[in-house]
């Protein structure tokens, strides 16, 4: 263990920016992850609106299902459920990651406070070691 204390204020600034850089490589991947839910709700938003539009025009309209590599008929109510629950799953998740970002954004912040105060601490430390040793030096 370090008996330097400057050294210990050192690793504690550094310790501190390591997981400062953990939280914003967590907050990147979150990011990531909400620009796919983002991309996927807008994809099924359309295809409500293309069901929809299909229900106004024909209650009787052929709807497929892509299932692998075939083509199933599925019924317009059913399209029309599922769709609303893949989008209920998907708003959900939406705010969830919102959360997740919300919190790492806050403890990133936190963390970038204690940092400066950490290493203001230090400048000041440094400044008064400074002028103790240029005393000593000019007695």
């Amino acid at each position: 263990m370090t008996t330097n204390i400057g050294a210990q204020a050192a690793d504690a600034v550094n310790d501190k920016l390591v997981e400062r850089q953990k939280l914003e490589q967590e907050m990147y991947a979150h990011h990531q992850d909400l620009q796919t839910l983002i991309s996927q709700r807008n994809e099924n938003e359309m295809v409500k609106e293309e069901l929809e539009i299909c229900e106004k025009e024909s209650s009787d309209a052929t709807i497929y299902k892509q299932v692998g590599p075939v083509l199933l008929k599925n019924d317009l109510s059913d399209a029309t459920d599922t769709i609303e629950k893949r989008l209920e799953f998907i708003s959900g998740e939406i705010k969830k990651t919102e959360g997740l970002i919300s919190k790492k954004e806050g403890r990133y912040e936190e963390l970038g406070k204690a940092i400066q105060e950490m290493q203001n601490a230090m400048q000041k430390a440094a400044v008064e070691a400074a002028k103790v040793a240029a005393q000593q030096a000019a007695s």
